[in-house]
């Protein structure tokens, strides 16, 4: 069972489409807010959640907001926090930039500048925002220092070292 306090009137409880099969629970804005291009914006959701025992929560994109070019900027709810929920978005759009040239009644130029679309998307009340998925904290596990780690067969090989 997860517990959910709802912190504000607008507040939504997290919901799933497919429970069993989804990873996450949608996340809901609770407030209109505006995201510039490039600038970590904190969105609330008006709700703080207690989970299992020993589980905290992960927090990741939703498909239909990073096809809007919005993508989640990190973080964790750990197993103690009881505090709101509030999601780190970033747009990730860029400005369009133009020139914009004005002629004088002769047909000369009398002014050339350069003008940039606005990029920023809007976040509305009620909009799902962000995935939050239950996971079991393991961080009681004892750190040890060793010379050496089993071999495996991939062994070292980092970003990129099992294919496109």
């Amino acid at each position: 069972m997860i517990k959910v306090k709802l912190l504000h009137p607008d507040a939504q409880v997290p919901t799933v489409e497919h429970a069993g099969s989804d990873l996450g629970f949608d996340l809901y804005a609770i407030e209109d807010t505006s995201l510039p291009p490039g600038v970590p914006v904190k969105v609330r959701t008006g709700i703080a959640v207690e989970g299992p025992p020993g589980c905290g929560f992960v927090l990741g994109d939703r498909s239909s907001m990073a096809a809007r070019g919005i993508t989640y900027a990190g973080g964790r709810i750990d197993a103690g926090y009881r505090g709101e929920i509030l999601v780190c978005l970033i747009n990730v759009n860029q400005p369009q930039y133009s020139l914009a040239v004005e002629r004088g009644p002769d047909g000369g130029i009398t002014d050339v500048r350069l003008e940039a679309s606005d990029a920023s998307v809007m976040i509305h009340r009620g909009d799902r925002i962000a995935q939050m998925s239950p996971f079991p904290a393991r961080t009681e596990l004892e750190m040890v220092v060793v010379e050496e780690l089993s071999e495996t067969k991939r062994g070292a090989g980092g970003f990129g070292s099992s294919g496109r």
